[in-house]
């Protein structure tokens, strides 16, 4: 099943999908990372109002604005998806707000947050969804933090807190006694993988067709047009190579990603569904107040459970995972 699509952790707090929808947490994808390292402190311009939960009207007028140099290339496309990937694993740190509009089922939610990435596998992560009422109290909330060592996850609903912690560092550890296991995707898969592991699941499971240019609030972006691989939609014929896939509501049929040019940043990610001859959008991420290389202070990594919360230990069911 699928263990990463987006950052949608928080729909475990209002739909209970919890193996389309899961958080990315950390590892190492050392493999992947470039000897250099881009030390240079750079804060990325807003989108404006990307960061903002859109009107109806602006999400279909955005969405019926036509591409522009349209170019069926999936080489390039390909390449510019793992050139954003190794360019995240270059930062030093990596600082963003982040906005999420789920329009699946009657009622479009909102859920706002913020991601935190350091080196050596140190993240903190933490959304809020919020109420369909003004004013109201957001329905959920959800915090992951890791120091490089244990990743803590905390979840909120209605006031009561569950908490798990995962040992990365054996995890990272049996994954790499295991022959048959590919570390820098498989962390991806088991969600390790921060934002650049959400990159490389991607890649994994999705093919890029075509390379094109939007304008998002005054900006120019390039975006990466993909739809699922032939391995992944096998999953869901019960093996039977000649039958149609129909997928559930809830699993996209397609992928938007939208790469500032300059730094390859992914400054949107979009899941589309298919309505009849039409992509409509059904997951739309967006990062804002990006901020890349500068210094974070360590204590932003440290965590301790709630008073009267009783962390439970999910190293074991990863480490299964790994051996299967």
């Amino acid at each position: 099943m699928l263990r990463i699509l987006t950052f949608s952790a928080c729909l475990l707090l209002v739909a209970g999908l919890n193996d389309f929808f899961s958080i990315s947490s950390w590892a190492d994808l050392s493999q992947d990372k470039p000897d250099n390292k881009d030390t240079t402190s750079v804060t990325e311009p807003p989108l404006d109002k990307a960061a903002q939960e859109p009107e109806k009207s602006d999400a279909v007028k955005s969405q019926n604005e036509p591409q522009r140099n349209l170019k069926k290339n999936p080489a390039q496309a390909t390449s510019l998806l793992k050139k954003s990937r190794e360019k995240l694993l270059s930062y030093s740190s990596i600082r963003a707000q982040i906005t999420e509009t789920v329009q699946i089922g009657p009622k479009p939610f909102v859920i706002s947050g913020s991601y935190l990435q350091g080196n050596n596998l140190k993240l903190r992560l933490e959304f809020q969804v919020q109420s369909h009422k003004k004013n109201g109290k957001p329905v959920g909330t959800l915090v992951e933090i890791c120091d490089g060592q244990v990743l803590w996850t905390e979840h909120t609903i209605k006031g009561t807190s569950r908490v798990t912690r995962r040992d990365v560092q054996a995890i990272l550890k049996h994954a790499e006694l295991n022959p048959n296991s590919r570390p820098n995707m498989l962390v991806a898969e088991l969600g390790l993988g921060g934002l650049p592991g959400l990159l490389a699941a991607i890649q994994k499971n999705m093919t890029f067709q075509s390379v094109a240019e939007k304008t998002v609030n005054g900006k120019t972006l390039t975006v990466l047009n993909g739809s699922w691989s032939d391995q992944f939609l096998a999953q869901w014929n019960g093996g039977n190579a000649n039958a149609a896939v129909q997928l559930p509501p809830y699993v996209p049929d397609a992928i938007r990603i939208y790469l500032d040019p300059q730094t390859l940043f992914p400054r949107r990610i979009v899941y589309l569904k298919k309505n009849n001859n039409t992509l409509e959008s059904i997951v739309t991420l967006n990062f804002s107040k990006v901020t890349l290389n500068a210094p974070i202070n360590k204590a932003e990594f440290a965590y301790e459970p709630p008073d009267g919360v009783f962390p439970v230990d999910i190293t074991n069911q990863y480490l299964k995972q790994i051996t299967q």
